[in-house]
Formats: structure tokens, sequence, C-alpha cells
């Protein structure tokens, strides 16, 4: 028999789900929540409102529950689920991932199409070689809706694909009301439990997530457009010891300056290759490393002003800066726009197209490297 947590990654279909990374942190939750759910129906665990005990500490016989079971049970004091969902989420979810994938290879089901280089190229996928369990954990939940007391595993099943948003895409042009999921989920302790915490734990963690990429963008945005309208600083013309002469005399604190900027545009670019390949499932959640690529985004435009005082430049430093304002501009309007889609559906900025940023956002950075070793050629040469 296949755990849930197995069932789940099922379900979200293409690699556990990495191509829904607006839900990532439900899915993130639903995996903690699935793996308690399996520790309880192995009779390892039980819950209440108020704490998850263990009550057998005695291997299950798979590695991924055990491993979570052994750090249940190491801790000396009790606490609620939700906390536990919050641990588990946050510290162990890519780690549970893996392991279930690893598992769903190992009974055939799935399979990896491993590429020569995934660290360059992207991680390595997982095909579909059979298609039955997907298909039978999909007819119990559409049994568990019509039926009146379904099997407990069964409700689990439709309260984690139900914590993930994902029933609507399994049964597209079906109404779902939100009584019949509350109702199944009230027919199991340890089910309501687990799987009402779990959206409970999933929508603060994406509220939060939003706002703090909300924030950050807009502080990004606010900062290029000051680079942009904000006075041109001159350079003087007698050099002294005042602040203008010292940052943009062409003598070392400029060079210095310089360099930060090519590090932090380096560490930028890594972090989103890290990103895009969906390499961070095996190092931590991908929207903590998406937020500090925003914070490195401001941490340039502050050392942008640090290197150029707000000049643009003339012929190729022009076209550097227009590339780097642009670069800046259009990914902190993007992320303006994913932070705050909930708030802008309700008004015609809603339309804002999100994708046509995030292109012109890696258009821009494309001529960057060319364009950065000409600007340095220039610098030292002439």
């Amino acid at each position: 028999m296949l755990t849930l947590t197995e069932e789940l990654l099922l379900l979200l279909g293409d690699d556990g789900g990495a191509s829904i990374p607006s839900r990532q942190y439900a899915v993130e939750c639903a995996l903690a929540g699935a793996v308690l759910l399996d520790l309880a129906f192995a009779d390892r665990i039980d819950t209440d409102p108020d704490t998850l005990v263990v009550i057998d500490s005695a291997p299950t016989g798979i590695a991924m529950l055990d491993r979570v079971l052994s750090k249940i049970a190491a801790r000396a004091n009790t606490v609620d689920t939700q906390t536990w969902i919050r641990v588990l989420a946050t510290d162990d979810a890519a780690g549970i991932r893996e392991q279930a994938l690893a598992g769903l290879v190992g009974r055939g089901i799935l399979g990896r199409r491993g590429q020569r280089f995934p660290w360059a190229f992207g991680p390595v996928r997982h095909t579909t070689l059979d298609d039955g369990p997907g298909r039978e954990a999909r007819a119990r939940i559409e049994a568990a809706l019509a039926d009146d007391i379904p099997h407990p595993r069964d409700i689990g099943l439709v309260a984690l694909a139900d914590a993930c948003q994902l029933l609507p895409d399994l049964f597209p042009g079906r109404t779902i009301g939100r009584m019949q999921i509350a109702q199944l989920r009230r027919l199991d302790l340890i089910g309501r439990e687990v799987t009402g915490t779990i959206v409970h734990a999933a929508r603060a963690r994406a509220q939060h997530h939003r706002m703090l990429l909300l924030t950050f963008s807009a502080v990004g945005g606010v900062s290029v457009a000051a680079t942009l309208l904000w006075p041109r600083i001159p350079v003087p013309d007698r050099f002294g010891s005042s602040v203008p002469a010292l940052l943009w005399s062409g003598g070392p604190w400029q060079q210095w300056s310089g360099y930060l900027l090519l590090a932090l545009s380096v560490a930028a670019f890594a972090v989103a290759v890290i990103v895009r390949k969906r390499l961070v499932p095996r190092i931590a959640g991908s929207q903590r490393w998406r937020l500090s690529h925003i914070i490195l985004g401001i941490a340039c435009v502050a050392v942008l002003f640090a290197h150029t005082g707000f000049r643009l430049g003339d012929n190729v430093n022009a076209v550097l800066m227009g590339c780097y304002l642009a670069a800046l501009l259009s990914g902190a309007l993007a992320g303006t726009a994913i932070g705050g889609a909930r708030r802008l559906r309700r008004t015609s900025a809603g339309r804002i197209p999100v994708r046509s940023l995030l292109w012109t956002h890696v258009l821009a950075i494309c001529p960057l490297p060319a364009l950065l070793v000409v600007h340095i050629l220039l610098a030292y040469l002439y």
C-alpha cells in the first residue's frame, strides 16, 4: 500500500508539484501533514487540539516515516499539531518529498529521467511509468466525495488534496462545496486535527510570504524609480575630502563599489538560476530564495547609487545602466504583481502581465555580462 505522502505526490504530478509555485507553502505543509497522517494510521502517534504524542516508537519500516517519528520522539516537551506541521514544513519538506519520490521510483510507478549536468541544465525529472496508482487515488477521492461515511484514509486524502487546492484541477467543472469538505473532515479526529492545521498553517505562511514579497518588491521599484528621477550628483571639479569627491573621483572607493556591485549582481544571478532550475527543494524552500533574490536587487540599487551618483553615463555606460535598471525595475514590478495578486484582481491593475515582466527581466539581464566586460576594460584602459 502506498503512503498518503506518496499518493499526494502522484496527485500533484510534474516532479512533486514543482510547477505550482503559488501553492508551495500549501504543498510543504501538506507533505508534513501527510507524514503525520501516515504515522497516525500506523498507530504511532495520536493527537488532540493541544498535543501530539508518540504512542509507539517502534519503526514502521518506511524510512521517510521513521525519520519523522524519531524526530518527534526525541523532543523532550510535547507540542501541538500545528507546531509540528510548521517545523516539518520548514525543515523536512524537501527530504520528505525526495524520499517519497524515491519510494515511487523503487516501486516502478515513477521513473527518473536523469540529466548529465542537472546543476546546469535542470533537475532530475520523474516520468509516470504506471498511472494506475494515480488513477486509483483520484477514484478514491471521487468515491469519498459521494459516500456518506468514507474510509478515514480516503478522508485524509481528500483533505490533503483540498489543502493543496487540487480538487478543481482533479475534477474540472465539478462544484465541490466547502461544507461538504468540512463535514468529511469532522468524521475523523486525527484527520480533522492534521488537515485543519495544514490549511491554517499554509494560509498563514503564504500570506506572510506575499506581504514580504510585496513589501520588498515595492521598495525595490521605488528605489529604481528614484535612481531614474533623482537629480544627478555632479563630480566635483576639484578633488578633496568631500563625500562626492571620495565616491566618484575614480579612486579606490569607486573601484570597490564597482566590485561590490559586481559581486551582488553575480549572487542575485546565481540565486535566480537556483530557483529557475528547481535545485532548491534539496536545499531550502524556494520562497526564501526568491525573497533573497529581491533583497540582493535592492542592495544592488543602493550600491549602484554609491558607484554612479545617479548619473546614467554616456555611450556604453548609458546602455549598461539602461539594461541594469530595466532588469531591476521589471523584476521589482513582477514581484509586486505576484505579491499583491489578490489585491490587484479587484482592480483593473489585476491584468498586469507578470509573464511579460519576467521575460523583460530575463532579456534585460542577457547583455549585462558583455556590457560589464566592456565597461571594466574601458575603465582600466582609459
